[in-house]
């Protein structure tokens, strides 16, 4: 099946920024796991952090969700230990405070936008604000 919605990941310091695009299905899920790995096994050796963006993100489905719930069991038992949240609805934020649970390591916080997500971030000293442009 084709993949629905897009994401773009990037990686400054310690932290990994994860921004999508429309509306998933599970074959894109799949495919950002996959690349969303390869990043976190470049930094996994100190703790990290993730900045999920999901400003321009539209609902998935269930089996997306739970794709992505054991994607944040893999990376709490993988030195991942900040999270920020940017949502654009409160139907995101409620879906996302729920799925957090299986992040029991990990400090999660929710910000309004990348730039308060990166300035409250560079606090922890996983992202060098100066380098995040």
């Amino acid at each position: 099946m084709l993949e629905h919605g897009s994401f773009n990941l990037s990686l400054i310091d310690q932290t990994i920024i994860s921004e999508a695009f429309g509306s998933w299905n599970i074959e894109t899920a799949i495919r950002w796991a996959d690349e969303f790995k390869l990043l976190v096994g470049q930094i996994s050796n100190a703790p990290w952090a993730c900045i999920v963006d999901l400003s321009n993100f539209e609902l998935a489905p269930l089996d997306v969700w739970a794709y992505i719930d054991e994607i944040n069991l893999w990376c709490n038992v993988n030195n991942q230990k900040y999270e920020v949240l940017i949502c654009s609805s409160s139907l995101q934020k409620a879906i996302l405070e729920k799925s957090k649970g299986n992040l029991t390591n990990v400090q999660t916080h929710f910000c309004l936008n990348l730039t308060e997500g990166k300035k409250l971030l560079s606090k922890y000293g996983v992202i060098n604000i100066l380098n995040s442009g």
